[in-house]
């Protein structure tokens, strides 16, 4: 049996150091919990800053596609007025429809509407080709197509209950975008008809009659300031909307405050500010005439 000399048994200790000092620095340098603790805090810190900014600006183009899509909206509104004698296509009833809702005049069929308005709401039952504007924006649209050109990216609305008064309580709409809902994420302006009739008190008949008498004073420049057309949750805000202030104001779809794209009478776009307790405000306006 060979034995190992003095040089031999230094060789060996000295590997046992080196291997313990690679030992005592690994324990030396390794990651202690508290430090992953500090890591992660850090990381949560700069998401918290960083986070808005990316959703804001995510939002912004959002934004952007969805006027680029009204402004197409509103050169077709103005095509269609043209040849209409400067008539709105203020609504569009089914012959067979109960309901009449202010989406129909444009859009498509809708993918998901509510259950009790399924057979009877005319933006369930109008296929794209009957629908007013569609022959100029969207000419070879057929049946139930979706027309991206109608939603907006960040339609977030869910609920349609101005044209369900009597909901079922126990089966109550699933959230949904308003486009999935009713077939346009946009909303054409009838409030207006609250000017002529203050308490509410008026029909569709009564629409038809006083189109003309709305638009004719509002064509020309007034018309950069006559809301035609807007983003659906501003149908059901400007229910209430009166001189003295009535009804109420909530967040756009772009995450602002009382911030909503409209569509204006001149075929313009904008993303503004918009108090929906009144029917007007400064450099706009959903009644003919403010006073």
């Amino acid at each position: 049996m060979r034995t190992l000399g003095w040089y031999g048994v230094s060789m060996i200790r000295a590997d046992h150091r080196a291997t313990c000092a690679g030992h005592n620095r690994f324990r030396r340098y390794g990651v202690t919990l508290l430090e992953l603790l500090i890591v992660i805090g850090i990381l949560a810190i700069l998401a918290s800053i960083l986070l808005p900014s990316v959703i804001q600006a995510r939002e912004q183009g959002r934004r952007a596609q969805c006027l680029s899509n009204m402004r197409q909206i509103g050169i077709a509104l103005i095509m269609y007025m043209q040849d209409h004698s400067d008539r709105v296509p203020w609504i569009n009833p089914h012959p067979q429809g109960m309901y009449i809702s202010p989406y129909a005049w444009g859009g498509f069929v809708a993918p998901e509407p509510d259950t009790p308005l399924i057979n009877n709401v005319d933006f369930a039952m109008h296929p794209a080709e009957q629908r007013p504007l569609n022959a100029y924006l969207a000419p070879s649209a057929r049946g139930g197509v979706v027309l991206p050109v109608y939603t907006c990216p960040s339609d977030s609305s869910g609920g349609l209950v101005d044209l369900n008064p009597t909901p079922d309580p126990n089966n109550p709409p699933k959230p949904r975008p308003t486009w999935q809902a009713a077939g346009n994420s946009f909303a054409i302006n009838w409030w207006w008809m609250n000017f002529y009739y203050p308490g509410g008190d008026w029909t569709f008949n009564d629409m038809g009659s006083l189109g003309n008498r709305v638009i004719k004073p509002n064509l020309g420049g007034r018309g950069s300031g006559f809301a035609v057309i807007y983003e659906a949750p501003l149908n059901d805000l400007f229910i209430d909307a009166r001189a003295g202030g009535g009804g109420l104001q909530s967040r756009g779809w772009h995450l602002q405050w009382s911030r909503h794209s409209i569509l204006f009478l001149d075929g313009h776009a904008e993303n503004r500010f918009v108090d929906s307790r009144f029917p007007f405000g400064d450099g706009w306006s959903i009644w003919p005439a403010p006073n």
